[in-house]
Formats: C-alpha cells, sequence, structure tokens
C-alpha cells in the first residue's frame, strides 16, 4: 500500500527531514513525499530540490494528498495546534522538540494521539543516536560502576531565534538524554542560570544543573548533572560533547560521530601512573558499526511506526516530550527566580 508523507515547515530543520525523508525514499521506504510550508516561493524551492510535492496549507494535506504521515518543523508555538488537527484528521505525526510551548498545551497533544489512535512521536532525535543506547545498556549493566556526575556541552554560533532561548532549543535536548541515561528517572530539582541576547525574553547562554534522586544510576546519593549551552560559543565553535563519569569507568561521547564512542578504565576509582596519572585514565574505542545520524534512525522508526511494522515501544513517545517541555519550564522558572525548581516525582 503506497505510503504518503509530508513535511510541515521549510526552516533549517524542517530542509533536513527534507534531505533525510528523499534518501528514505530511494530506498522505497515511502512512496510520495510532500513538502508544506506558508511560504510558496519557499516550498516551490523545496519541492524543486528535493523532487516533491508542495502545498502553502498544512490542513488541507489530508484531502488533497491522502497523507499517510507527517512531521511538524515549524516555529515552536504552532507545534501543538497542527499536531492536534492533523491527528483529528487521521494523520500519523512526528513533532520537532519542543513538543509545545508549556506543559499543558503538551498533554492536549498525546490527549489527542490517544483518542484518535494516532501514532505521536516528539523530535527528541538524540535518543536514537547510536552511541546513546550503547551508553544507556552499559550504565544499565553496571559496566561503569555506580555513576558520578554526567557532564553535558551543546554549544554552537547563531542569532538567537525569536520564538525560544536556548535551553527550549538545545538544553531540552541534554536534559532528556540524561533522563534517558539513568533509566528515564525524573530529577528532582532543577537549578539553572541563563543570559539574555539581544533578543527580548530569549536567552542565548544557560547552565543547567540537575539533581537526579538517590539510587539512580546505582549512585546512592543520586547522580548530579551539569548541562551547558550557548549560541555564544566564538571559541569553540559547534561542540557536542557529553561525559558520564563513572567510579569504575567513564565514557567520552560526541554526538557529530555516530560510529562510536570512547570508555576510560579507572575500575574502583583508581589513581596512579597505571590509570593515567594526572592525565586522563586509559581509553579504549568502542565501535558502533552500524551506527546512523540520528535523524535518519529517527525517521526511519516513524515510519516503521506509522504503517504498524513494529510492536516494539518508541523511544521518543509523547510521555518523552511532556517530561521535555516540564524540564524546560522547570529550568526557566529556575533562571527567573534565582533559586532551585523541584521537580514533582509524582508528575510521571
Amino acid at each position: 500500500m503506497a505510503f504518503s508523507i509530508a513535511v510541515v515547515g521549510t526552516g533549517y530543520w524542517g530542509r533536513n527531514h527534507l534531505r533525510t525523508l528523499a534518501a528514505l525514499q530511494t530506498e522505497g521506504l515511502l512512496d510520495r513525499l510532500i513538502v508544506c510550508d506558508v511560504d510558496e516561493v519557499r516550498a516551490r524551492e523545496m519541492s524543486e530540490e528535493f523532487g516533491c510535492d508542495w502545498h502553502t496549507d498544512a490542513l488541507a494535506l489530508k484531502k488533497r494528498f491522502r497523507i499517510d504521515a507527517a512531521t511538524i518543523a515549524t516555529p515552536t508555538p504552532q507545534h501543538a495546534s497542527l499536531a492536534i488537527a492533523l491527528m483529528e484528521q487521521g494523520v500519523h505525526v512526528l513533532v520537532e522538540k519542543p513538543l509545545a510551548m508549556n506543559e499543558v498545551e503538551a498533554e492536549e497533544v498525546v490527549a489527542a494521539a490517544a483518542a484518535n489512535d494516532r501514532v505521536l512521536m516528539v523530535g527528541h532525535l538524540f535518543r536514537h543516536h547510536a552511541s546513546i543506547r550503547e551508553a544507556c545498556e552499559m550504565i544499565a549493566r553496571g559496566e561503569l560502576g555506580p555513576i558520578l556526575h554526567i557532564e553535558s556541552d551543546r554549544l554552537s554560533v547563531r542569532a538567537p531565534r525569536p520564538d525560544i532561548g536556548v535551553i527550549a532549543a538545545l538544553g531540552i535536548h541534554d536534559m532528556d538524554i540524561c533522563c534517558d541515561l539513568l533509566g528515564d528517572v525524573s530529577p528532582t530539582s532543577v537549578t539553572a542560570i541563563a543570559l539574555p541576547s539581544d533578543e527580548e525574553g530569549i536567552e542565548d547562554h544557560a547552565v543547567v544543573h540537575l539533581r537526579f534522586p538517590k539510587g539512580s544510576g546505582g549512585n546512592p546519593r543520586g547522580v548530579p548533572c551539569v548541562i551547558s549551552v550557548s549560541w555564544r560559543s566564538r571559541i569553540q565553535g559547534k561542540v557536542r560533547d557529553l561525559r558520564i563519569i563513572g567510579r569504575d569507568a567513564s565514557l567520552h561521547l560526541d554526538y557529530l560521530d555516530h560510529g562510536g564512542l570512547w570508555v576510560h578504565r579507572h575500575p574502583g576509582n583508581a589513581h596512579g601512573q597505571r590509570w593515567g596519572g594526572f592525565d586522563a585514565a586509559p581509553r579504549d574505542r568502542v565501535e558502533l558499526p552500524l551506527g546512523e545520524p540520528s535523524l535518519t534512525a529517527e525517521l526511519r522508526r516513524f515510519i516503521h511506526a506509522s504503517k504498524g511494522f513494529t510492536d516494539e515501544p518508541l523511544l521518543t513517545p509523547g510521555a518523552v516530550g511532556v517530561a521535555g517541555v516540564r524540564l524546560v519550564e522547570a529550568a526557566l522558572a529556575s533562571a527567573a527566580s534565582g533559586s532551585t525548581v523541584t521537580i514533582d516525582q509524582q508528575a510521571d
């Protein structure tokens, strides 16, 4: 049976959706690709570049093209309303993160998916990164020993966005990954410092501290995580770095590297020359030859789920999107108040 999918929104990330889906179309995973944008000129240009159909009205796509699924990569304020409207028409939906502008809207999107029996995925694409999946398994197997702390840097250079700041645009990824690494546990508290950009009400640099509950990651004290996100990275440029520090071993992961990760061994928190002395502990490479870009893996999983090809649980269902929005709201509230925000452990 023919399968048609539309990409709604043709900004930077929407274009990436188009490019990736066009490649998956050559594999035969989909039969028809449509691009939709309210800017007709932009829609036509993308249509010509990727050899697909185009339209300007997202809510007319079902009737006009009989689409089965859609990805939404519009500005964040439009996410919830578009997702709900499309699912009510019988369309499976992947919504870019953040799922909505606030937790109430996010819950409404999840409710619409359930009411209409539609697949809902949220664009927390790094859960589909091969190295993240390997790291989750290594932590679950206890190979690192108790997790002592996690550090993450997600830095780049760009003008601030007009709709959301760096916490919702970048920090949401790293907060979600910390939850994922620790077995989908929510933090107990969030403390954030955010610096204003030239765009009113939009932060372009932030440091977020998450504190996870006692026992998480095998650590009786709980696991602290420190996340740095910025659009001001004038010295380092683009950085996508994750460091997971355990008692017996530590992991270093570069999100731009889809072929593997590094394991630094230091059993029992050993010190001394054999274990690196005053330098890094000795390391081994874990190769992941089947790793593919996270967006490709995410969209492949979305198409399979929309076609009913798999009964495996989704890595990024609506609940993950709601949790991500909740953490963003907590981080922004902390930054605004200058105090720590406690997370309701009953919310999940």
